[in-house]
This record gives C-alpha cells, sequence and structure tokens, in this order.
C-alpha cells in the first residue's frame, strides 16, 4: 500500500468516526435529557422542596417554645442589689440566669389553618413543578418532530434531485441520438437548478430546526446530534369523547389541581384572618437565678470579735436565689384600627377571585379539549385523503415517466407529475407528525402518556 492509498483510507476512517460518534436520541431521551438540564425546572423543583420545608416547619409551631439566657453586669454607685432587692452604694458585679418556656393553648386555630395553608402552597409548587415538566416534554416533542419533517423534507428532495440527474442523462443521450430537441435539456437543467435550491433551502431548514432542539434541551451546539425515526402511525383504537376526556383530565392535569389547591388555600387563609379576631391564651413556665458579688457572708459566723465577710460563692446563691414561675396568659383584641377586619374582608375578597380562577381552569380545558378532539379528527380524514392522494399520484407520476420515454408528453408535464407527487409526500408527513403530536395530546389528557405525567 503506497502514501497515497494509506492517505485515503485514513481519511475515510476519520470521516466514519466523526460520523458515528453523533448521538442518536428518542424523542423520551430528548425529553429526559431537556428536564435534566433544564433551569427553570430544577427551580421549580427547589421551590417545591422550599414549601414542604415550610409546611413542615408549620407543624413545629404546635411545640412549646423553649429560649435560655444569661447576662452579666457591672452596676457603680447607687444600684439595686439583685440579690435582696434593696438599694445599696457599691460597686459590684451580677449575673442572671433564666430557661423560659411557652406554649399556646389557643390562637383562634390560626395555627392549625396555617399549617393546612402551607399544606396547600406546597401541593401547589408540586404541580407547578409537573406543569412545567409537560410544558417542556410538548414543546421537545414539537421541535423534535420539526427535525422529522425537515429531514423527511430534505430525502424527498434529494430525490427529485437525482431522479433529475437521471432523466438528464437519459436525455443527453437521446439528444446525441437525435431523438430529443436541444429544448428539453434546457427545460430539465432549470428544473434541476431549482431542485437544488429547494435542497439547499430544505437543508437550512433542518439545520434550523435541530439548533432549536438542541438550544431547548441545553444540548452543546457544537456536538452532533440526530434523532431516530419515529413511528408515526398513529392507532385507531382512541375514540375521541369530548365528555369522558374532559372528565379524566380533571382528574389529574395539573393546572385544575393547582387551581383547586389554590381555591383551598384562600379558604384557609380567610379563617386564619378571622381567627386573628379571637382570644390568645398562652401557657408558660421558667426558671431563674442570679449571682452577685455584693451579697457577703462572715467567714466566721461563731466569732464576733472576727467581722471579716466574702461574697456568698457562686454555687451557693445559685441553689439559693433560684426561683420557678408558671402563667397564664391571655391577650384579646379590643382595637387594632381595623386591621384585622380589613384582613378579612381583604381574604374574602382574594378567596372569590381563586375560585373565578378555578371555574376559569376549567373552561379553559374544556375548551382545549374540545378543539383538540375536532382537530384530532380532521386530522384523521386529512391523513386519509392525503394518503389516497399520494397513491393517485404516484401511479400518475409512473405513467407519466413512461410517457415521456415514448416522447407523449412534454417535459413540462412530466416535472408537473414529479413535483405535485413530491408535494403530496411532504403535505402526508407533515400531517403525520401533526397527527401524532394531537394523538399525543389527547392521550395526555387520559392519563395514558406515562413520560409526560409521571414523577
Amino acid at each position: 500500500m503506497d502514501m497515497r492509498q494509506l492517505f485515503y483510507v485514513l481519511i475515510f476512517a476519520l470521516t466514519v468516526v466523526g460520523q458515528t460518534s453523533a448521538q442518536v436520541m428518542s424523542l423520551n431521551q430528548c425529553i429526559a435529557y431537556a428536564l435534566e438540564n433544564n433551569l427553570t425546572y430544577a427551580n421549580s423543583n427547589i421551590e417545591a422542596t422550599i414549601a414542604r420545608e415550610q409546611y413542615l416547619q408549620s407543624n413545629r409551631v404546635f411545640l412549646p417554645a423553649v429560649v435560655g439566657g444569661s447576662s452579666a453586669n457591672k452596676m457603680y454607685g447607687r444600684s439595686i442589689d439583685p440579690t435582696t432587692n434593696t438599694f445599696i452604694n457599691q460597686d459590684f458585679f451580677s449575673m442572671n440566669f433564666y430557661v423560659d418556656s411557652q406554649l399556646d393553648l389557643f390562637r383562634g386555630f390560626a395555627r392549625l389553618n396555617s399549617a393546612k395553608f402551607q399544606r396547600m402552597q406546597m401541593l401547589i409548587k408540586k404541580e407547578d413543578a409537573k406543569q412545567q415538566k409537560i410544558a417542556i416534554a410538548f414543546e421537545v416533542m414539537n421541535r423534535y418532530y420539526d427535525v422529522l419533517y425537515f429531514n423527511r423534507l430534505q430525502e424527498i428532495v434529494q430525490n427529485q434531485v437525482e431522479l433529475t440527474a437521471i432523466n438528464l442523462q437519459k436525455t443527453e443521450g437521446l439528444i446525441e441520438l437525435g431523438l430529443k430537441a436541444e429544448s428539453n435539456l434546457l427545460e430539465m437543467k432549470a428544473q434541476q437548478a431549482g431542485e437544488q435550491h429547494n435542497l439547499l433551502v430544505a437543508r437550512n431548514q433542518y439545520d434550523q430546526a435541530l439548533l432549536a432542539l438542541k438550544n431547548l434541551m441545553n444540548f452543546p451546539p457544537d456536538e452532533e446530534l440526530s434523532v431516530s425515526n419515529e413511528e408515526l402511525e398513529v392507532s385507531e383504537d382512541l375514540i375521541p369523547i369530548p365528555e369522558l376526556i374532559y372528565n379524566t383530565a380533571l382528574q389529574h392535569m395539573p393546572s385544575i389541581k393547582q387551581a383547586d389547591f389554590n381555591a383551598d388555600a384562600a379558604q384557609k387563609q380567610l379563617r386564619i384572618a378571622k381567627g386573628e379576631l379571637l382570644p390568645r391564651l398562652s401557657l408558660g413556665a421558667g426558671i431563674y437565678t442570679n449571682y452577685a458579688d455584693s451579697r457577703r457572708e462572715y467567714l466566721n459566723p461563731g466569732n464576733p470579735e472576727n467581722s471579716a465577710t466574702r461574697a456568698v460563692p457562686f454555687k451557693n446563691q445559685w441553689e439559693q436565689n433560684m426561683a420557678q414561675s408558671i402563667y397564664l396568659s391571655l391577650q384579646i383584641p379590643i382595637f387594632n384600627k381595623w386591621n384585622g377586619m380589613t384582613q378579612v374582608k381583604r381574604a374574602h375578597l382574594q378567596r372569590t377571585m381563586a375560585f373565578n380562577r378555578q371555574l376559569e381552569e376549567k373552561q379553559k380545558l374544556y375548551q382545549l379539549v374540545h378543539e383538540d378532539v375536532q382537530q384530532l379528527q380532521s386530522l384523521r380524514k386529512e391523513r386519509d385523503l392525503l394518503n389516497a392522494k399520494k397513491d393517485a399520484l404516484q401511479e400518475a407520476y409512473a405513467v407519466a415517466n413512461k410517457k415521456l420515454e415514448q416522447g407523449l408528453i412534454s417535459i413540462i408535464e412530466f416535472y408537473t407529475a414529479k413535483n405535485q407527487l413530491a408535494q403530496a409526500e411532504a403535505d402526508l408527513m407533515r400531517t403525520l407528525l401533526q397527527l401524532k403530536i394531537k394523538d399525543t395530546t389527547i392521550r395526555y389528557y387520559m392519563g395514558e402518556v406515562e413520560q409526560f405525567s409521571k414523577e
């Protein structure tokens, strides 16, 4: 093997490696990749985690609060001795220690309703994360099928270019034999130039569609990506009954659940506002002690002639100054500048708005289901008509090809049949992709598309 042959072998090997390095992904793999790398979806999951922690904390408020503390003071001049509560004229150092506990016995059920409200908020955030996931999944699906469509379109145009090249070669041979006119060759070259332009446009559209899919997935734009050919045949077992689809969708659609949870949360907010108008009852208990070096004791209490003193030791004062307390606290709201009633009125209006949004979401879903069902039925009919049209045009093209060889039709008539077949194939491909998307949408309403809805 000489150097030139070795060079061509290396070039071929590098080309094969470059072609096989492209990642080939299915629709589900593209969706999974997009969800894993989508920051908005990641943030929605973080928000759901934060809401869960807030809900857990709303349940912890039923536990008693316990605080402890200490303070140290250096007093100068006339002040109160903390151990005797009498005035003294001397400098001294003192310390205080305490542990205090308080338990709310009744707050107008505000804490209970607050816990229920936070639970609704947690569920709302979970449904919001699901909604984000579904929106991303369907957007990826649309971009994915765009790539499939333009890939198929450029294949159709490529076939057209190749057929024209073959016919051009045949025509050149016939012209040399004097069986065809020179004008036929010119018409074919014009057709060839037009089809090459169409191929360039189709490739550009494919590249743009692929780039849009990469951007949506946050896939590195400089890395190769290919999509696998998905089965586009849509099963006919789905009998779309709008009312049945709507009633099923009500049970699991995140937008509907969000609206329901928002309505429940607004109801809890109203109860919280009303609870703030009721009295509050609390139970508390504490233990306290202190130390001061101003508290003195005789070194020899049995000897009256020895008047020497010392500060009572810290340990003794800790025990001697110990005090305990227990108390009940009752707070009755009397006048707070109408703030409480304002909050109640505001909560009433917010609840009404939440109920309106709940009804509005159900109305939107009802309309969407009916529109999608109508479009599904229309696309099925269009697909059937286009299949029949493509079959008829295939036969017409085969006849036109034979007639062209026999000189019975002009080049223009032949290319008219050829272009009509190519357009029919492209229209059928577009319709099949739209039908696939619409069928998936209906099946999602029915809860049958697991990769879009499961956790």
